[in-house]
């Protein structure tokens, strides 16, 4: 919601808000009382006034004052985090070992993967990652639910809280575990949460900024006090040679095994009056640019390719129209070049400098992608690179789950240090997104 309004108890006094800036206008029509904000700012802010004070001290536009009972901002924190990878780490030489060899795939992928499997892995930048599959057996050690419960657990010690503490739980997932019930329920009963509130978010690596999107507005507005955001990402479902129509494969689908891994990441958020809280959520931001322009990721399998009576699961499987496929061609043009744009349009709006920022928690795949793109974020963003890291060499991308499980160990290591400025930020290829937040340490 770019632009909103609330009328005053000033009579004829017209307060609209643009971006999250304040302004006052006399107006010919009665006077109510209203409330709205951007959701994607974090405060009210009169004319430029520092909104974190006004956001704190219920300042607002009804004669100045907002009373708590009219809904003042509420701050919101971060009490906990938490992640996990499953299983030992997978180094590139063991792939094929744990997801299964490729023996069936065409001449030309089995001559890619022999050729240019070599450079590519070395050029990426990843030495080990983690799979939810048992090496012996090819079984999968987790699903979607189990994984975030995981690193939902880690959080809630961190924040010293219980899991029946947590009032809405939100989980990102770019599948589900069924079709029905959704997988926010499943988790909330692994959990042994026995009533709150639950939202499921289907999306790739945007997840968590539109997550904690949703429970930061709902924590500051009091609707509830506490939130349990969570982000699981399961690569390896789509990656096992199991999964596959071998002989439907093209070069794209074989080298996403080279890039993609699991793990989940967990947020646990408070909201309330605690004067001036450390780990503060200053704003967030989502943003999708891709109406009109080519998915730039796709997995099939869904209804959409279920439209015709002569064309259902056994005709889908093997026409290969469920294999997860990625434009790398758009990806390595236009996802970091996006990436950046977001990050620009979030600082901007927050009205933050961008070079104050102490650290860019962003999602970068690869060391290619990093190095080739890296001098335009330093250029822009006026940082220098310890401000902006390549995280992913241990680890693989992650997904969605990338920037929790970065942001984790970051907090747990105490490379993220109390009073910085970190904005924790993703791009999504499937069609063209971006988002994050920003958090005061």
């Amino acid at each position: 919601m770019a632009n909103c309004a609330a009328w005053s108890g000033e009579r004829n006094i017209h307060w609209s808000a643009t971006n999250g800036v304040l302004k006052k206008k006399q107006r010919g029509l009665p006077h109510w009382r209203g409330f709205c904000y951007h959701s994607q700012l974090a405060e009210w802010a009169d004319d430029g006034q520092n909104a974190s004070e006004l956001n704190r001290s219920g300042v607002g536009p009804e004669n100045g004052v907002f009373a708590r009972s009219a809904m003042s901002l509420l701050p919101v924190r971060i009490a906990g985090t938490g992640s996990f990878l499953p299983g030992p780490p997978v180094s590139s030489d063991r792939l094929e070992a744990v997801l299964g060899t490729l023996d069936q795939a065409p001449p030309k992928v089995k001559s890619f993967l022999s050729s240019v499997g070599p450079k590519m892995l070395g050029e990426g930048g990843v030495k080990t990652r983690h799979f939810a599959v048992d090496p012996e057996t090819g079984n999968m050690t987790h699903n979607f639910s189990s994984l975030a419960e995981e690193a939902a657990r880690r959080a809630l010690d961190m924040a010293k809280m219980e899991p029946q503490d947590i009032q809405l739980l939100i989980i990102s997932c770019p599948s589900y575990d069924q079709s029905t019930p959704p997988t926010s329920a499943l988790l909330q009963e692994r959990l042994g949460i026995q009533a709150c509130a639950e939202m499921e978010i289907h999306s790739n690596c945007t997840g968590v900024g539109k997550g904690v999107q949703v429970a930061y507005d709902a924590l500051r507005t009091g609707r509830y006090k506490t939130a349990l955001v969570c982000y699981s990402q399961l690569s390896s479902i789509y990656l096992r040679s199991c999964y596959f129509k071998q002989s439907k494969m093209d070069k794209v689908h074989a080298a996403l095994r080279w890039i993609l891994a699991d793990g989940a990441g967990a947020l646990v958020l408070t909201g309330g009056d605690h004067g001036k809280p450390d780990h503060e959520i200053i704003g967030t931001y989502v943003e999708s640019v891709g109406a009109g322009r080519p998915s730039g990721m796709t997995a099939g399998g869904a209804a959409a390719d279920l439209m015709r009576k002569d064309h259902q699961i056994p005709e889908l499987y093997n026409d290969g129209t469920h294999h997860l496929w990625q434009d790398f061609t758009a990806v390595n043009d236009n996802a970091a070049p996006l990436l950046l744009q977001g990050l620009i349009n979030f600082t901007t709006q927050m009205k933050i400098d961008s070079s104050t920022v102490d650290h860019y928690v962003v999602s970068i795949p690869t060391l290619q992608l990093y190095e080739r793109h890296i001098p335009a974020f330093l250029d822009r963003l006026r940082i220098t690179r310890d401000k902006i890291k390549f995280r992913s060499d241990k680890i693989g991308y992650c997904g969605g789950s990338a920037t929790l499980l970065h942001l984790d160990e970051m907090v747990r290591t105490g490379e993220l240090k109390s009073g910085q400025l970190a904005i924790v930020h993703a791009v999504e290829s499937s069609k063209w997104m971006t988002a994050g937040f920003a958090v005061r340490w």
